[in-house]
């Protein structure tokens, strides 16, 4: 089974002076479309004891139990502390595995497993420090690059899937979307990169990118190499 945590959890409350946490996830059967609410409650005993284990709980809503990497739960609160800074040009990468359904029909899931944290691992290593990788939902995963514009979005997309083809596990490859965030209109930019990623998952292997504002193709902000190998970008409106 997949486990998705919801937001707001958990909750903590008093009973007779005992501190108990609530925990709400939701159940979605593998293959199945039935949703099945799920509450834990835990008793958490001492105010220590139960700010460890809150903090626990909550590494555990926000972090992907597959490939490590923070889950969709954690998106929002992610964006949250990224708006603190208004002016800041932002990027975001929408990543897809090509025909990931096939390498599961034709190796297994557990070759799927492999995939999926093989690329979290490449995704990892391929941006900075500051930069946030989410799972986003079966194969697909999101990137969000602070201080970024979209050409230099074009050139982590490149090493991304550059070294995805290099890697060589299943003759695996990815398809790329990139969108820039404009006015912290984080919903905007992820619908803009999901077609964008749609249209690089018709060629394959591909990169494509819908920028709102080309005149914010600026020089590159810090860490980004001038000299790096910029990518063979699609643009589309």
């Amino acid at each position: 089974m997949q486990q998705l945590f919801l937001r707001n959890a958990p909750m903590i409350f008093m009973v007779a002076g005992t501190l108990y946490g609530l925990m709400l996830y939701v159940s979605v059967p593998r293959g199945g479309n039935e949703t099945v609410f799920i509450a834990t409650i835990i008793m958490l005993g001492g105010f220590f004891f139960a700010g460890r284990v809150i903090h626990q709980l909550y590494e555990k809503a926000y972090t992907d139990s597959l490939t490590g990497l923070k889950s969709r739960a954690a998106f929002e609160p992610v964006q949250e502390k990224r708006k603190a800074n208004t002016d800041e040009i932002s990027s975001l990468l929408m990543v897809d595995v090509d025909d990931f359904k096939a390498i599961n029909d034709e190796y297994g899931h557990r070759a799927g497993d492999a995939v999926l944290k093989s690329l979290a691992s490449i995704l990892r290593k391929s941006v900075r420090d500051k930069d946030s990788v989410f799972r986003w939902g079966g194969d697909e995963f999101v990137v969000i690059l602070p201080d970024a514009t979209a050409e230099n979005a074009g050139v982590v997309a490149e090493r991304i899937r550059s070294a995805v083809e290099m890697h060589g596990l299943y003759h695996l490859t990815v398809s790329i979307g990139i969108a820039g965030i404009v006015d912290n209109n984080v919903g905007a930019a992820l619908a803009a990169a999901d077609k964008a990623m749609y249209e690089a998952k018709e060629r394959k292997n591909a990169i494509v990118t819908s920028s709102a504002e080309p005149d914010r193709l600026l020089a590159n902000p810090p860490g980004f190499a001038s000299g790096e190998q910029k990518a063979d970008v699609i643009w589309v409106q």
